[in-house]
């Protein structure tokens, strides 16, 4: 465009400079050309706009970081007191527990396990066995393992005891009455256990005679056919080189044995040859006294 020529106001060709009217779309260039057109907004315009926009911005996210923070600060003090009350409250519990655990493991040490292989050994030992009830050690023999040889048999006696016993349950008490060929008898009872090995060392089989009598310090005497006294080993067939363990069980009574004899003697009776029927050995003694100490 050159100064001889302007654009139309409305279609924008080029046209003369002087024309009033476009030759071209027809409308009045008069008034047109000094009407001032809508500004754009300026940078200088815009920037408080922005500006503002940015400082809202920046007071909302104020807002949410605190609200994040004071939220954040309540759950740190509710997990603080959580915490301060479990450690207050965990000694009792944990003292509690070692209280009951310690009840737990204290064990009386003189009970001894209810298991039949294990036997009483010392004064004032104590289990429950299954079929006489508990049983209370309290005297002993004082010479435990001796072996008496007579013929062709050996008896060790492996230990003499003196025990209290209380029959737990009805079923106990009728094995007692059974033992000792009793209508009746209390649930707690003093008796003897005499605890003997004999063995058969020759190429026949014997038939031995078991414990024949006790004799005790007060010169009391108890035979093998009396109802105070049960023995397992009378009349035992041993066969060739056997050797049986066997028990011999007195009931102890106050007015005979006392119950708390000072010593005993026992009499084992004569043992026959089983096919000959000859005596091979006519019995043998022992003698040992009872000891009470712990």
């Amino acid at each position: 465009m050159n100064q001889e020529t302007k654009f139309c106001l409305s279609c924008g060709k080029e046209i003369p400079f002087a024309a009033s009217y476009c030759p071209y779309c027809g409308k009045p260039q008069v008034g047109l050309e000094n009407q001032p057109s809508s500004p754009s907004p300026t940078l200088k315009q815009r920037t408080p706009v922005a500006a503002s926009q940015r400082q809202l911005w920046y007071k909302n996210w104020m807002i949410w970081a605190i609200i994040v923070l004071g939220v954040g600060l309540v759950i740190c003090i509710a997990l603080l007191n959580s915490a301060k009350t479990t450690v207050v409250m965990q000694p009792a519990a944990s003292s509690k527990t070692a209280k009951t655990k310690a009840k737990a493991k204290k064990k009386d040490p003189n009970q001894v396990s209810s298991n039949p292989l294990i036997h009483l050994s010392k004064v004032g030992q104590w289990k429950n066995s299954e079929v006489p009830g508990k049983i209370s050690m309290t005297g002993l023999g004082t010479k435990p393992d001796t072996t008496i040889q007579n013929g062709p048999l050996s008896v060790k006696f492996k230990h003499a005891e003196i025990d209290k016993v209380h029959a737990n349950t009805e079923d106990q008490l009728d094995q007692a009455l059974t033992s000792f060929n009793k209508d009746s008898m209390p649930k707690d009872y003093t008796r003897m256990k005499i605890e003997y090995v004999v063995t058969n060392h020759s190429t026949t089989t014997i038939d031995f005679g078991g414990i024949k009598q006790i004799v005790f310090s007060n010169g009391y005497q108890i035979n093998f056919d009396d109802d105070a006294m049960a023995d397992t080993g009378s009349e035992e067939e041993l066969a060739p080189h056997a050797k049986r363990v066997e028990y011999d069980l007195v009931l102890l009574s106050e007015s005979t044995t006392t119950l708390k004899p000072k010593s005993i003697k026992i009499i084992t009776d004569e043992s026959d040859d089983s096919k000959s029927l000859d005596t091979v050995s006519d019995g043998s003694s022992f003698s040992e006294s009872i000891s009470y100490q712990a």
